[in-house]
């Protein structure tokens, strides 16, 4: 038990060395470094090597996204100010967490710790702007595309508008945009369901149908316009065809075998030549077994009934006037029993039979309930077709 305290004990203290700020620090890890001495500070363990990690780090993080920067506000791209203001709220971002505490002072030797502050707060407002000013440049680009019917385009201007909201909130010109883009970014569908096949169908079957195919294609920017709702300005089409219904007629096959098996019935007296009773040399009678042939009818009832439905998904392009696919449905239904029962003698009967007796056939699914159920396999089969060609319905 000594031993295993003792690796546990040396264990933490790896772990421990291994993610000390001087550590981090080697590893290039200087924002974790400097985490990890502010952690040590707030509970007052912090040495001089600590502090001297943080120093380092946070001084050379600090650097290296100055000259960055730099670089940055020296680009002649309009696209500069979101990279700026990126890299701005970082360095902002890592000097607040260390403002608290400063100054540090080294426990051991009195001096203190030195942070090169950068003054950037008049900056990120001011980057801020610029970024939202681009953004609303790049968003009245897409928006004059969107009006010309370029559904991709419009997202686009809603996204451009969207950002320059985060910067700059509350602008109503903007949400305005932002909305009228919008508006231009859905792709629009009428699904119809057509049963052709003129088949008895469950109650609320259309409805769950639709049901089943907006959940199929649900999406950002598609609208699926139900049957009973025309749509004048739907891009597309979806039509789910019911073209046959089968139900197919009670099937029953029967089939008869006879089992037959030489079973012990009883048993008799050995006599001797005079016709008395033979004994054992412990004088009991002596007895040998009767075996007499034994027989059984085997009735093997099988049941089969099916319902199968048959159609197709069609996709149809308004705007073109052309069929973009043609999907083919279907879907089946059976009902299968199988009862075994016998007449005659049941010791004539093999351990196999033994295992499959069952008893009298079972009534036959109605017409209604076996189509109600491939009916639903055929609703299924459409939800799982219409998530497969997701990609065709957002023009």
């Amino acid at each position: 038990m000594k031993a295993r305290y003792t690796i546990l004990f040396l264990l933490a203290l790896i772990l421990g060395a291994c993610s000390s700020p001087q550590k981090l620090y080697e590893k290039g890890r200087y924002g974790k470094a400097v985490d990890e001495a502010l952690e040590l500070v707030r509970k007052g363990k912090a040495d001089d090597r600590d502090l001297r990690a943080l120093e380092s780090a946070f001084n050379l993080a600090n650097a290296k996204d100055i000259q960055q920067l730099e670089k940055l506000l020296n680009d002649p791209s309009p696209d500069r100010w979101e990279p700026i203001l990126g890299v701005a709220e970082r360095i902002q971002q890592r000097q607040d967490v260390v403002q608290p505490y400063l100054p540090f002072t080294l426990p051991q030797s009195g001096k203190q710790v030195s942070l090169k502050l950068y003054p950037l707060r008049d900056m990120i407002p001011q980057a801020r702007l610029k970024a939202a000013d681009r953004r609303d440049e790049l968003g009245m680009i897409a928006l004059e595309r969107a009006e010309r019917g370029d559904k991709g385009a419009a997202r686009e201007a809603f996204d451009h508008f969207g950002k320059s909201l985060s910067y700059r909130p509350g602008i109503q010109e903007t949400i305005n945009l932002r909305d009228r883009a919008e508006n231009l970014s859905y792709s629009y569908m009428q699904l119809t369901v057509d049963n052709q096949a003129r088949a008895f169908l469950p109650g609320g079957y259309r409805l769950r149908i639709e049901e089943t195919f907006m959940d199929a294609v649900d999406h950002r920017w598609l609208r699926v316009v139900p049957e009973d709702d025309p749509c004048r300005d739907c891009d597309l089409e979806t039509r789910i065809i019911l073209a046959d219904v089968d139900v197919s007629p009670d099937g029953v096959d029967e089939r008869k075998r006879i089992e037959r098996k030489t079973v012990e019935d009883g048993f008799q007296y050995v006599l001797d030549q005079r016709g008395n009773v033979m004994k054992d040399t412990n004088g009991n009678d002596i007895k040998v077994p009767v075996y007499k042939e034994v027989w059984a009818e085997v009735y093997d009832t099988r049941q089969f009934k099916a319902a199968r439905l048959e159609g197709w998904m069609e996709i149809y392009d308004l705007r073109s006037r052309r069929v973009l696919k043609r999907i083919p449905l279907a879907a089946e239904t059976q009902f299968r029993a199988e009862s075994v029962w016998f007449k005659g003698d049941k010791r004539a009967l093999t351990p196999e039979t033994l295992k499959t007796l069952r008893n009298q056939p079972v009534p036959f699914p109605t017409e209604q309930a076996i189509l109600s159920d491939a009916a639903d396999l055929f609703r299924q089969e459409i939800g799982r077709e219409a998530r497969n060609e997701r990609r065709l319905f957002i023009l």
